[in-house]
Order: C-alpha cells, then sequence, then structure tokens
C-alpha cells in the first residue's frame, strides 16, 4: 500500500514539474517575442504558485516600464527632429536676410551715405536678433544637460518685481500702459536665485505686453503664506485659445494663430522659464479667456 502511495507522489511530483516546465516554456517565449519588438505582450496564465505568480507580476511590470520608455524614447525622437527642423529655420531666416541686405549694400555703389547707415542698421538689428536666438538656444542646452547651477537663498521677492516694472517702464509707456502693481504692505521674501527669478519676471512680463498690449490693462499680483509665494503676471489682450493652453510650455512652440507674427519669439522663452521655477522647486500654470484675462502664476518656497 505504501509503495502505491509512493508511486503515486511521484506522479503527481512529475506531472507539477512537467506543468511547471511548460509555464516557465510559455514565459520564456512571451519574453523571447517581447525581445524580438512585441511590446504589446504580457504573462498571463492561471497559476497557483505565490513565487511564480511574483515572478510574472515582476515581469509584466518590467515590461510595462519598458513599453513606456520606448513611448517616451520615440516621442522624444520625434520632438527632437522636430526641434531641429524648427531651429534650421529660425537660424536660416534672419541669416538669409541679414546677408541679403549685405549684398545689396555691396551691389548698389551708388547708395548715399544715409542709405547705407540706414541698412547697416537694418543689418545690426538682424544680427543682434540672430545672438539672442543663439543664446536662447544654447540656454536651454545648459538647463537640459543640467550644467547650470543655481545660487537659491532667500531673496526679496517685492523688490526683485519694483526693480523689474522700472526696467519695462519704456516699453509700457510705448504701449501707454500703466502697469497695475498689487503687492502686500510688507516686503515678501522667498527662497531663490535671484538672477534666474529677473529672468522669469522678464519674460512673463515683457510677453504680457507684447501679446495684451491691446487689452490696456497689464498687472503683476504677489501673495503668500507660510508654505510659498504666488505671482501672477497677467494682461487683457488676445489670450491663448484653450487648445493651445496644454502646449504654452513646449519647446519652440508658438501661438502663430491667436498672436501677431510681428512679434514671434523663439518658442524657447517660457520653456526655459518652467526650466528655471522647477529648478528651484516651484511650480507655473497659466489661465486664458481671451479678451478677458489671461494669467501666468508662479509658485517659490517660502523656505
Amino acid at each position: 500500500m505504501s509503495e502505491k502511495i509512493l508511486i503515486g507522489i511521484i506522479i503527481i511530483l512529475v506531472m507539477i514539474i512537467i506543468n511547471l516546465n511548460k509555464k516557465i516554456y510559455s514565459i520564456s517565449q512571451i519574453i523571447k517575442n517581447i525581445g524580438q519588438g512585441n511590446y504589446n505582450q504580457r504573462v498571463r496564465m492561471q497559476n497557483g504558485n505565490k513565487y511564480l505568480n511574483d515572478l510574472i507580476e515582476n515581469i509584466n511590470y518590467v515590461v510595462d516600464k519598458f513599453q513606456n520608455t520606448m513611448k517616451l524614447n520615440k516621442e522624444y525622437e520625434e520632438e527632437r527632429k522636430k526641434m531641429i527642423s524648427n531651429i534650421s529655420h529660425d537660424l536660416r531666416t534672419p541669416l538669409t536676410s541679414l546677408l541679403g541686405y549685405i549684398e545689396f549694400i555691396k551691389d548698389n555703389k551708388n547708395l548715399s551715405e544715409e542709405q547705407k547707415e540706414e541698412y547697416i542698421d537694418i543689418i545690426e538689428s538682424k544680427g543682434n536678433n540672430l545672438r539672442n536666438l543663439m543664446n536662447e538656444f544654447f540656454r536651454l542646452s545648459k538647463l537640459d544637460s543640467k550644467d547650470t547651477n543655481l545660487d537659491i537663498k532667500k531673496i526679496n521677492l517685492s523688490e526683485v518685481i519694483r526693480q523689474n516694472i522700472i526696467l519695462l517702464y519704456n516699453d509700457f509707456s510705448n504701449k501707454e500702459i500703466e502697469p497695475v502693481i498689487n503687492l502686500p504692505p510688507k516686503d515678501v521674501y522667498a527662497m531663490g536665485d535671484k538672477e534666474a527669478v529677473e529672468r522669469i519676471l522678464n519674460n512673463l512680463i515683457s510677453n504680457a505686453i507684447k501679446y495684451g498690449y491691446e487689452g490696456k490693462n497689464i498687472g503683476i499680483n504677489l501673495k503668500c503664506n507660510k508654505e510659498n509665494v504666488e505671482v501672477t503676471v497677467w494682461d487683457e489682450g488676445k489670450g491663448i485659445p484653450k487648445e493651445d493652453l496644454s502646449l504654452i510650455f513646449e519647446r519652440l512652440y508658438t501661438l502663430e494663430k491667436s498672436r501677431n507674427k510681428s512679434f514671434q519669439g523663439s518658442g524657447l522663452g517660457l520653456t526655459i522659464v518652467k526650466k528655471l521655477i522647477e529648478m528651484q522647486n516651484g511650480t507655473i500654470t497659466v489661465k486664458s479667456t481671451p479678451y478677458k484675462k489671461t494669467e501666468f502664476i508662479f509658485t517659490l518656497p517660502t523656505s
């Protein structure tokens, strides 16, 4: 009787081993298919073995992560190709114009000194625009490669805002705009890099002047709590269409439909702004109702 029991146990163990080998082989084939590029496959089988279930769960988790990485890499590659194409266009356009003016001056020997001076001023302006564009690309490249170190310390944010308003006073005057400044009675302090915060404010306020001047009202609000400070730069101009709000911080993205092409920038400014804010442990959001109010709201920690 004991011999029959032993034989039965052996048969059961053999069957378990055979079944386990089949499952291992099946898992191996699925992994092989995944390795050959079929990233949609997953290991799915009924199983009472806890350790085998853990293995299957971990394999599926790794494949999910790998598939997500591949998706991000594909999106990055498409973005890189688009970026290279846009950079080429953005550099070629002003460079072609600049060389065209130089050739025009060389080919026209009868130009008066006044005409030459006028064209040289245009060439200088185009050259400065090209240099500024190159600087933007260089700055973004440094931020992407984490080659920029910020000096984070306690700064007087109220004073930084006042200084930026003064620096842009002529821009406000040229558009006949009186900025609406709403600062708390007492100076507000935040943790940040003074130079980076100045760049952020300069970009946001300049954009409000360029793109929101038609609304005639442009302002800055500042408020704070124990955890962070909140700065809002707003205007009442053309604003940003709802479908563009999620794209506004993407590199090389410009609002061609909603904004005057004569004011088109490189499309890098807001990307740089977002990166600088995040490097200071802050956040930035945007809200817009065209011709009513467009708000760029960013926060910085107080400690």
